[in-house]
């Protein structure tokens, strides 16, 4: 890996997750891309400058190029602090959206924080790290709560069997290598399965890869969302590792994204991965 993108807007929630990507970035040797987004207020500016608590004046050329050259100082002034890892501050404008805008950045993974289902109207909203994990072409991890050091020590890999190459992208990325390795597979009801030979399934999958202190859980829920929620509460775990579809259109509509959902209601880090 020799690219981390952490989209940041300066809240706690971002700056957390600007430590874990220099975490990573300690473990991996990558250089990271800390991405401010400023959305030109082409078609609101009351709007805008309520958003940044300025109310009631007019923009011009020189008050965006103040507010450009602020983001520029405090992107600087953050990553002081981080000496041991390369990384360079990007200050972007757009009238489009942030997510587009993200997404237009090339990288070997994205780490984003996310305020997830909280209905908070913000750049890290449940809706926009939904969204990224969505459309992204690269793994994106995201930061929930408080987690200010990266290094997992429970974490859950659930499989459906039919997908594997997102739990190689997890294990060339990430410091996993002293974790105790849950894989789960959630059984909904809705097809008749035989317990021992997925179980069977689950250990091949493990040797396939290579990974060791491994455990082996198949769980009845009523969603696979809840049973991946419900079991990640009950170990513990630290970090969730899975793929998702990234539908689009109305194939989303109809069909969601169990991925989406528990980046959404995921009380601890999700690591994510497309895969058709």
């Amino acid at each position: 890996m020799k690219k981390i993108l952490v989209p940041t807007d300066f809240s706690p929630i971002a700056n957390n997750a600007l430590d874990i990507a220099v975490d990573i970035a300690r473990y991996n040797g990558a250089k990271i891309e800390l991405l401010n987004v400023k959305m030109y207020p082409v078609a609101d500016v009351g709007a805008y400058y309520s958003l940044y608590g300025a109310s009631g004046f007019t923009i011009d050329e020189k008050t965006w190029a103040d507010v450009l050259k602020a983001a520029k100082l405090e992107l600087n002034k953050l990553i002081e602090k981080y000496e041991d890892v390369s990384i360079k501050p990007l200050v972007e404008e757009t009238a489009g959206d942030f997510v587009s805008s993200v997404l237009e950045h090339k990288a070997d993974l994205i780490v984003m924080g996310s305020n997830g289902a909280d209905g908070l109207k913000e750049l890290f909203s449940g809706s926009n790290s939904e969204e990224i994990v969505r459309l992204a072409s690269c793994p994106v991890l995201v930061v929930k709560g408080s987690v200010k050091t990266f290094a997992p020590k429970k974490v859950v890999l659930t499989i459906d069997f039919s997908h594997e190459k997102f739990l190689k992208k997890a294990f060339n990325n990430l410091p996993l290598k002293d974790a105790e390795l849950h894989f789960l597979h959630v059984d909904t009801g809705l097809k008749a399965i035989n317990y021992k030979e997925d179980d069977d399934k689950m250990h091949k999958l493990a040797n396939k890869i290579g990974l060791k202190n491994c455990q082996f859980e198949i769980l009845n829920a009523a969603t696979v969302e809840y049973g991946i929620l419900e079991y990640t509460e009950k170990i513990n775990a630290d970090l969730i590792v899975m793929y998702t579809h990234g539908r689009r259109g109305i194939s989303h509509f109809f069909n969601g994204s169990i991925a989406e959902d528990v980046v959404n209601h995921s009380d601890v880090p999700v690591f994510t991965y497309v895969e058709a």
